[in-house]
């Protein structure tokens, strides 16, 4: 059973690309099943975060799962295969469970070190078990990958500093507007971004913070965690109209701010700026909106320099968090490694016996009556040779199995000896 990893993430892939690739978590069933269908994926679990959208899968062969992957992908984002071609990146075996415990510790994301991929990762795992699209290897898998996410996050300090979403915006907001302070700020959306940011807010002192949701009754419990006043979605764009500073992070699938909304909320804000800050993937304003006089637009790709300004120390702690990582998939690696040869090893045995009994009885009746003395030096020496010719692959695949090739090796004895065992 082979692991692959395949996605698009910030560091090559523009938000317009991500946002069509950008799967909300009561869609992710379905596309799961949609995947599972194709009958070359054995297990399936889909990350889609603002920063990133990736398919961890388990399959018998490698070529035909990527090649229905992308069928996939192709479909859902109606982009041609070619052209995503171009922005996604897909690893194997070694690499892809490498990948994945770099992206469970924060060494993949755009804030180095975030704390918040370890839960995210963690509900794409609960997601798919709960849609029992993870086999034995999957569960495994990401099982480990949670627990060195864990380990990294107790035992350094890697998310010293701006090392989340929330934080990172709310550095934006003051180095924009030089203190949020006394501002008049708009919150909108109440998911786990929208609490993120809420959280980093409260921290900096803001004293009037507005929270619109299209569910009231989060907004309202949003609002009450840190003193901050809930509005109606319906009451948006007077919200707007008095608000200096406004962070949008909501779900939506389109814009819930459109050019023509904000250039007729200008009109009443009579020339007085407005700072806005979309942290959506999709985005929730329409982009065009920048270009209105007055209007300053930034997307959560603008982040990247707010978390540069921390990264120093961090770097140094990710180093840590790789030494932990790489005995983590050491450790896997045995683990998967080994549960390649064992069914290996056991088909072989298992064939040569076959192949000596089958013999056995054949020399026996060619050879005729023998005495009982005879007959159990013949059975003797056959399984002795048997033994023999099958001893010294069982050896060396034994110890093959400890190397980060074992599954490698496994495969290619499987298929030498034509042995009918399936390697999960």
């Amino acid at each position: 059973m082979y692991i692959i990893a395949i996605g698009v993430s910030y560091r090559k892939t523009p938000i317009q690309i991500r946002e069509k690739l950008a799967f909300d978590d009561s869609r992710i069933p379905y596309l799961i099943e949609k995947l599972k269908a194709t009958g070359e994926i054995a297990g399936c679990v889909i990350l889609s975060t603002c920063n990133r959208m990736e398919i961890y899968a388990t399959s018998r062969n490698v070529n035909a799962a990527l090649s229905e992957i992308w069928k996939f992908l192709a479909a859902e984002s109606g982009i041609q295969v070619e052209e995503l071609q171009r922005y996604f990146y897909s690893r194997t075996c070694e690499q892809a469970i490498t990948h994945l415990f770099s992206v469970v510790c924060g060494l993949d994301s755009m804030i180095l070190g975030e704390m918040e991929i370890l839960g995210q990762v963690a509900n794409a795992y609960q997601i798919a078990s709960e849609n029992s699209a993870c086999n034995a290897v999957m569960n495994v898998l990401f099982q480990k990958a949670l627990k060195v996410g864990k380990q990294v996050q107790t035992q350094t300090r890697i998310g010293t500093g701006a090392s989340s979403v929330g934080a990172a915006a709310v550095e934006l907001a003051k180095k924009t507007l030089g203190n949020i302070q006394g501002r008049s700020i708009l919150l909108i959306g109440a998911g786990e971004v929208g609490r993120l940011v809420a959280r980093n807010i409260a921290n900096n002192g803001a004293s009037q913070v507005m929270v619109c949701n299209r569910s009231y009754n989060r907004a309202q419990q949003l609002a009450s965690e840190f003193g901050g006043c809930p509005v109606p979605y319906e009451n948006l764009c007077e919200c707007i109209s008095r608000a200096d500073l406004i962070l949008s992070c909501t779900a939506a699938s389109d814009y819930i701010i459109s050019k023509t909304q904000l250039s007729s909320v200008m009109e009443i804000r009579n020339g007085k700026p407005v700072f806005l800050i979309d942290l959506a993937v999709p985005r929730d304003i329409e982009p065009e909106s920048g270009q209105l006089k007055h209007v300053y637009l930034y997307n959560i790709d603008d982040l990247q320099g707010i978390v540069d300004e921390s990264l120093s120390e961090r770097e140094l702690e990710a180093t840590k968090a790789e030494i932990i990582i790489q005995r983590a998939i050491e450790n896997f690696g045995k683990w998967l490694n080994n549960r390649h040869a064992v069914p290996v090893i056991h088909a072989l045995r298992k064939k040569g016996e076959e192949i000596k009994n089958i013999e056995l009885e054949k020399a026996m009746r060619k050879l005729g009556h023998l005495t009982e003395r005879e007959e159990k030096i013949v059975q003797a020496m056959a399984s002795s040779i048997a033994s023999k010719l099958i001893n010294t692959p069982i050896v060396q695949l034994k110890q093959y199995a400890q190397t980060r090739q074992g599954h490698e090796y496994a495969q290619f004895v499987k298929e030498l000896f034509d042995l009918p065992v399936q390697i999960d």
